[in-house]
């Protein structure tokens, strides 16, 4: 039968679950890759090592700035490997690091490699490779949130032991499948993956993780809740292995998630409207809409193009 709409195939001929045995050695594979995918203690020293490197330059430079800087990212939230590339925030008072040509200025006076300027991002960063450290790395000037954000992952990795192998295998596919490249590639950003990842883990039934925006106090300075002990054993309810996961994962963004008209929000554990959130209309019309959890008026799909967003669908559907 010719299908004249390769997004509405007959989902019939798709399983609800797979076969036991199949799911099986696919959780033996997962764990097998995930073992694979683990950052080394090495990986982890240098890293630190170009921590402290970047903040003595840049001190030595501007002398009592109180210039800091904030290991963020992959690198600190348990979800990276040890090829994840370095994200690095500077936090200071002084104005002077408002423009980021000047780092980037000191930067390739201090020996740094490949060094360049992206000052028109959302975020503005400057890119280079360490030749020391042999680590790629982007370094952008008080975008804090991306600490929380960081913190926020972190938490959530640490709820539940299926989350780090599930969300890090997620990201591998989404690499290897060249579908991870926002700024470039005009796919998705790896946090947008994670955010997709967490999404999914609390709409599952019973879900796996809770909704930690949801939980925090209202009288509470925090942006969410973050208190681990309490949250121990929240997804032993629910007894699905990795295998079965993934199999639900790429089934439901290949045959039941509707691109049209819903939105992914990790900070409401559920999904929106595109209606409720003024995203239908402009671009977001086409768009895979991914709610930022802190800045709730960005769409962190964007970054995929028309184009883009049926690549992406297409990829959902060769997974299964």
């Amino acid at each position: 039968m010719c299908v004249s709409d390769p997004y509405n195939a007959d989902s019939a001929s798709v399983p609800i679950i797979l076969d036991r045995k199949y799911e099986d050695n696919l959780c033996v594979e997962m764990l097998n890759l995930f073992e694979e995918l683990l950052p080394t203690r090495e990986s982890h020293n240098r890293r630190m090592a170009l921590v402290r490197k970047i903040e003595r330059l840049l001190n030595a430079e501007w002398l009592s700035q109180n210039i800091t800087v904030h290991l963020f990212g992959s690198s600190v939230n348990d979800l990276g490997t040890s090829h994840s590339d370095v994200d690095l925030c500077i936090t200071t008072q002084w104005s002077g690091l408002r423009n980021i040509r000047t780092l980037a200025k000191l930067f390739r006076k201090c020996g740094m490699q490949q060094v360049a300027c992206v000052p028109n991002a959302k975020v503005p960063i400057v890119r280079l490779f360490d030749p020391e450290s042999r680590l790629a790395c982007d370094i952008n000037v008080n975008n804090t949130l991306a600490i929380q954000n960081t913190k926020m992952i972190k938490t959530y990795v640490a709820i539940d032991t299926r989350v780090r192998p599930f969300t890090m295998i997620i990201k591998n596919w989404a690499k290897q499948r060249l579908l991870n490249d926002a700024a470039h590639g005009g796919t998705l950003s790896t946090y947008t993956w994670t955010c997709i990842v967490i999404n999914f883990l609390q709409m599952r039934q019973p879900p796996i993780l809770p909704v930690l925006h949801q939980l925090k106090k209202d009288s509470s300075s925090e942006l969410f809740f973050s208190n681990i002990e309490k949250l121990h054993g929240y997804g032993e309810a629910n007894h699905e292995s990795l295998g079965g996961l993934l199999f639900a994962f790429f089934r439901r963004y290949a045959l039941e998630f509707d691109y049209d008209t819903q939105v992914v929000s990790a900070r409401h554990g559920t999904y929106l409207t595109k209606a409720e959130k003024g995203w239908d209309t402009g671009r977001n019309v086409t768009s895979f809409c991914v709610e930022e959890p802190f800045n709730v008026t960005r769409n962190l799909g964007n970054s995929a193009d028309i184009e883009s967003v049926h690549g992406l669908r297409l990829e959902f559907k060769r997974a299964l």
